[in-house]
């Protein structure tokens, strides 16, 4: 091949690599206006749904599986005294837990995006279902506009604000008879420091985080 022949082999590879960046380019800014900015995550909908913790597993008020400055939910019922570490549900997986204290249904509801440290009171509810004795099945149910959305059975409700309902089918027809169908009581909480807890509640337990993961509903 001749000098002039490869110089212009070259020229002609030099172009087109060029045509070819030039095109890229255009391509990519293209995208980007189709994308638009950013959405704020605070108006963000995340349709993710995933069952709620059952059974969970409580440790003695002796364990040293906590520190004493960790922030726990506290919950007093008649005179049972429940603590559950704040950290355990700092995770998509594990934010609601289903658990029966002496024999009454209680759910513990954490809204997970934001930090720990910055008020957790204000992301936490705790149902009360006074007209059963087996754990509620609710779960996430993700967020819309930025909030948290939860599920108790088959519907879905915010978890701030919304009344919540609880079907028992005390004739066993299967049907959702209006006399069947019971709004879930909010129970008081405290969000406070391990060691606090326990010296004011010293028979109290403690959740830390293990139990088993239930099972979503089919129809969700």
């Amino acid at each position: 091949m001749s000098k002039l022949s490869l110089l212009i082999a070259v020229f002609f590879s030099g172009l087109v690599a060029f045509c070819l960046f030039v095109f890229a380019n255009w391509f990519l800014a293209e995208e980007k206006m189709r994308l638009g900015p950013p959405e704020d995550p605070d108006e963000m909908d995340m349709p993710w749904i995933t069952a709620g913790i059952y059974q969970p597993q409580v440790e003695s008020a002796d364990t040293d599986k906590i520190k004493p400055e960790q922030k726990v939910i506290g919950i007093l019922l008649e005179d049972k005294a429940r603590a559950y570490m704040l950290a355990a549900f700092d995770g998509i997986e594990r934010t609601v837990v289903n658990d029966v204290i002496k024999g009454t249904p209680v759910t513990i509801t954490y809204y997970p995006m934001e930090s720990l440290h910055n008020e957790p009171e204000k992301r936490v509810r705790v149902f009360c279902d006074n007209h059963g004795s087996e754990a509620l099945m609710m779960g996430l149910m993700g967020t819309e506009e930025g909030k948290m959305k939860i599920y108790c059975q088959e519907k879905g409700y915010f978890q701030m604000g919304s009344k919540v309902s609880v079907w028992h089918d005390s004739n066993k027809d299967g049907k959702e008879d209006p006399d069947e169908m019971f709004q879930l009581a909010d129970l008081e909480f405290e969000v406070v420091n391990w060691k606090d807890w326990k010296e004011n509640h010293p028979d109290t337990d403690v959740y830390l985080g293990k139990g088993i993961k239930g099972e979503t509903p089919a129809s969700l």
